[in-house]
């Protein structure tokens, strides 16, 4: 875990840089300062770093020593985060979750107005099309319904249409409900949504991995798709248009390993369109009931017993020679390159990977333990 778990917003802020990269580079300089420090030799040897992004980078870090805007906007956020009662949660924090953790390309930082619990582990994505008919508000009502009253926690987007009738039914069945942002938790969009952000915030969790004051610019979306599929065992699909959000944040949840389900309409409507077509190639499974989904992924049914444990950890033959010198005490890095016989770089890499795979933890001081991501 770094000293200071800001750098990850920090490096988020550099040109090119989205997660892979920032993890990349902090987990090779330490930290956002050293960083700042390094050189394009130094830069290049850091994997996804070329000489384009290096150059590119070595002319921001001498932009924000002049200017200090990256500074600028951390403390702003830091200062927010305490102002209004939001909490920042890093990448390598205890609590960031831990299904969302396991997607490709999880995000670096998360900032929370509400709190996730425990239960939140059990979840199903409701999703679909901001211009719903009244079939699709109410086949979207009862699968939220339904799903809260087995303890499930509903996922959607806070978007006009279907994913607010999912947050609506939810809280008004008693259950929980997760909002996650293409803007910034204190620059809730779209701002007729905001009272129903505030009531999440008290049974659930408005979330968003952008600044607390981000805009909600069209390209956040497309990138929060991938949260509101990774947090979730499911995504379910109940009314869509051919193209759109809701189609894409199925197919991220079918490449994530998620199950995705599609309610069937009339082949007369085209908000039909998007679920027929998930279900004619295979994508998705037709479900008329919330027991349909239960039948299909019973680990959402009845929490503690099914509560979800990270998924199977492959290892090749390099990675677990080089877990072979890793314990529960921590082991420098220039001892493990010594006992491995690796490079710096190369052990870095591995190393990185390993992270990725929950197999390695890093701890201050470039010391580095067996993830609890093994048994």
């Amino acid at each position: 875990m770094l000293s200071d778990p800001f750098d990850y917003l920090r490096v988020s802020l550099l040109p090119g840089i989205g997660s892979a990269r920032g993890r990349a580079l902090l987990n090779a300089f330490g930290g956002f300062s050293q960083l700042l420090r390094a050189g394009k030799r130094e830069l290049m040897r850091v994997e996804g770093i070329h000489l384009q992004t290096s150059e590119q980078l070595l002319r921001a870090f001498a932009d924000e020593r002049d200017s200090g805007a990256i500074a600028r906007v951390v403390e702003r956020n830091e200062a927010m985060c305490e102002r209004h009662g939001i909490r920042y949660v890093s990448w390598d924090s205890a609590d960031f979750p831990t299904r969302l953790r396991h997607i490709y390309d999880p995000p670096l930082f998360l900032f929370m107005a509400g709190n996730l619990l425990a239960e939140d582990h059990r979840a199903a994505a409701l999703i679909g099309t901001r211009h719903p008919d009244e079939y699709g508000r109410q086949v979207t009502e009862h699968f939220a319904a339904a799903l809260v009253r087995e303890g499930v926690t509903v996922v959607s987007g806070l978007a006009l249409g279907i994913d607010t009738v999912a947050h609506r039914s939810a809280l008004q069945h008693g259950g929980r409900t997760i909002a996650v942002l293409g803007s910034g938790v204190r620059r809730v969009y779209p701002a007729v949504n905001r009272a129903l952000a505030a009531t999440i915030e008290g049974a659930g969790c408005v979330l968003s991995e952008f600044p607390v004051d981000a805009a909600p610019d069209a390209m956040n979306f497309p990138r929060r798709n991938r949260i509101i599929s990774g947090l979730a065992h499911c995504v379910v699909v109940t009314q869509s248009g051919a193209r759109g959000g809701a189609m894409i944040t199925a197919q991220i949840a079918l490449d994530q390993g998620r199950d995705v389900y599609a309610v069937p309409g009339s082949v007369f409507n085209s908000r039909s369109l998007g679920p027929h077509d998930l279900l004619r190639r295979n994508i998705a499974r037709p479900v008329a009931s919330a027991e349909d989904i239960f039948s299909e992924t019973p680990a959402l049914r009845n929490g503690a017993a099914n509560a979800p444990s990270a998924p199977a950890v492959q290892l090749s033959l390099l990675e677990e020679e080089l877990l072979a010198h890793l314990g529960g005490n921590p082991v420098h890095i220039d001892d493990l390159a010594r006992l491995s016989g690796r490079s710096l770089p190369t052990l870095l890499a591995d190393l990185l990977q390993l992270e990725f795979k929950g197999a390695v933890r890093q701890l201050p001081g470039k010391h580095f333990v067996r993830g609890s991501g093994l048994s």
